[in-house]
C-alpha cells in the first residue's frame, strides 16, 4: 500500500477511535450502531378492572414488544375522590407519576396541562368512535384535517332512561316518552299515593338532590333549555326557573325510598335516568325486574342530546416515555382488544361494558340494552354548554362541584346568583 494511502487509513482509524471514546466516556450512544433498546416498565394505574381483564393483552403487547414490561394496577378500592385527588399531586410533583392512566372524561379542564396528546387524523377518530367523543377529548388543530387527542376511551356509556316495563304495560302506556312533556306528564300519571297522600311509587326519580345523577340531569335539562353553562345561572329567565322548579319539585318522591336505582329495583320507582353501567348493578340487584332502556328525551326530536360519561385512558406529560406509553394505549384500545375485553366482561357481569370502538356493535354480539345505547349515542349530539366540554358529574369524583350545584339548585331563591357562580366556577376549576 502506498505510504500517502496507509497514513491516510491511520488517520481515519485514530479519529474513528477517538470518536466512539468520546461517546463512551460521556454515556451517550451513536444511534445507528445502537440496536437494542433499553427495558422498560410502564406503569398503568386503572379502576373497575381486575388484572385478569387485562393479562391476556398486556401479555400480548409484551410479546411484541420485548422490552416492555406493563404492570397494571387497580385501584377500585380508593374512593374516586381520593383517587382523582393521588393522581393530581403525583402529577404536580412529578414523583411516582403513571406511564398510562385512567380519567373520568369530565376530569380533563383540571389534567389537561399534565397531560400529552397525540395526533390523530379526523376522519380515522371520528370514523372509529361515537360522535360525542371527540367533542370530549379532542381538539382540532388549525388548519390541519387532525385532531389533538388527549385520551382513549375503551368503553363508551351515557345517560338513558331506564322504565319498569310492567308498570307501563299496567297504566296502558305503551311506549317509553320520548320528549320532556311526555316525561313529566307520563311520570305523575305513573306516581301511586296512599289515601294519606304518601307516596307509594314514584312515577320517575328527578325532584331530590339525594337522587344519584342529580346534576348530570341538571345538564341535561340546561342543555335542551339552551341554556349556558354556568353564566346563564346568574341571569333571571323563566328557561331556568323551569329548570330550577323541576329539581325542586318534592311532591312526587319520598326520602324513604332511597337512590334512585334503590328505588327502581324494589319497584318503587317507575323510571330512572342513569349511566348504562348502573343497569348492571340493577340487573344483579334484581334479575326479575321488568327493565327497559331507552333513549333520554329530548325537547327536540330532529336533535337529540346525550350526556356522555365515561372514562377515558391518558397519558401523562412527565411519563418515562409517553411515545412508547402512547404505543401501548393505542395497542389496548385496538379492535382486536375491544373484542377481548368484551368476551372477558361478559363472562363475569350480567352487562358488560359497550366497547367505544363502534364498528364492534356490528362484529360481535352486542346485548340488547348496549344496542340501545349505540343507537342513540350515533345518532345524538353531545352537550355542550357554552362550548365546554362536560365539566361535572354525578358519583365520578366531582364532589366540590356536584355539591356547589347542588347547594345553587336549592338555594337560587334566596342567595344572591352572582355569587352563587363565582363559587361554582372555582369549585368546577372554570377558567
Amino acid at each position: 500500500m502506498p505510504m500517502k494511502n496507509l497514513k491516510n487509513l491511520y488517520k481515519y482509524l485514530s479519529f474513528s477511535v477517538i470518536f466512539c471514546s468520546f461517546f463512551v466516556l460521556t454515556g451517550c450512544t451513536i444511534p445507528f450502531l445502537n440496536n437494542s433498546s433499553e427495558p422498560m416498565t410502564l406503569n398503568y394505574d386503572s379502576l373497575w378492572e381486575p388484572k385478569g381483564t387485562y393479562a391476556d393483552i398486556i401479555s400480548k403487547y409484551e410479546g411484541s414488544a420485548p422490552n416492555i414490561k406493563v404492570e397494571y394496577t387497580d385501584n377500585s378500592s380508593s374512593t374516586l375522590v381520593s383517587y382523582k385527588e393521588d393522581l393530581l399531586t403525583r402529577l404536580r410533583s412529578g414523583e411516582r407519576v403513571p406511564d398510562v392512566m385512567r380519567i373520568h372524561v369530565s376530569w380533563l379542564p383540571e389534567f389537561k396541562e399534565f397531560l400529552a396528546p397525540t395526533v390523530i387524523s379526523a376522519n380515522e377518530f371520528n370514523d372509529t368512535y361515537y360522535p360525542g367523543v371527540a367533542a370530549s377529548v379532542a381538539e382540532k388543530i388549525v388548519g390541519e384535517e387532525n385532531y389533538l387527542v388527549y385520551g382513549l376511551p375503551l368503553y363508551y356509556d351515557s345517560l338513558v332512561l331506564v322504565y319498569n316495563k310492567k308498570h307501563f304495560e299496567e297504566e296502558g302506556i305503551k311506549n317509553p316518552p320520548v320528549n320532556w312533556e311526555q316525561f313529566f306528564r307520563t311520570a305523575n300519571f305513573l306516581t301511586k299515593k296512599d289515601s294519606s297522600g304518601k307516596v307509594v311509587r314514584s312515577g320517575a326519580a328527578y325532584g331530590n338532590s339525594e337522587i344519584e345523577f342529580y346534576t348530570d340531569i341538571f345538564g341535561v335539562l340546561l342543555s335542551n333549555s339552551n341554556l349556558n353553562f354556568p353564566n346563564d345561572l346568574e341571569k333571571e329567565s323563566s328557561s331556568l326557573n323551569s329548570v330550577l322548579r323541576v329539581l325542586n319539585r318534592q311532591t312526587d318522591w319520598s326520602q324513604s325510598f332511597g337512590n334512585a336505582g334503590n328505588a327502581f329495583v324494589a319497584r318503587k320507582a317507575s323510571m330512572i335516568i342513569v349511566p348504562s353501567w348502573r343497569v348492571n348493578d340493577l340487573i344483579t340487584a334484581n334479575p326479575g325486574i321488568e327493565l327497559g332502556v331507552a333513549p333520554l328525551p329530548s325537547a327536540s326530536i330532529d336533535n337529540p342530546k346525550i350526556w356522555p360519561t365515561y372514562f377515558i385512558e391518558v397519558v401523562p406529560n412527565k411519563a418515562k416515555n409517553p411515545n412508547e406509553s402512547w404505543k401501548f394505549l393505542k395497542f389496548l384500545s385496538s379492535e382486536e382488544s375491544a373484542k377481548d375485553i368484551y368476551s372477558k366482561q361478559a363472562t363475569v357481569r350480567k352487562l358488560p361494558s359497550l366497547p367505544a370502538r363502534k364498528s364492534l356493535v356490528g362484529s360481535i354480539e352486542i346485548d340488547p340494552i348496549l344496542k340501545t345505547v349505540s343507537d342513540y349515542a350515533n345518532n345524538a349530539n353531545a352537550t355542550h354548554l357554552n362550548g365546554q366540554s362536560i365539566v361535572f358529574s354525578d358519583r365520578s369524583g366531582n364532589s366540590r362541584c356536584v355539591d356547589s350545584l347542588k347547594t345553587y339548585i336549592k338555594g337560587t331563591e334566596s342567595k344572591d346568583l352572582a355569587d352563587g357562580l363565582s363559587v361554582i366556577k372555582a369549585d368546577c376549576n372554570l377558567k
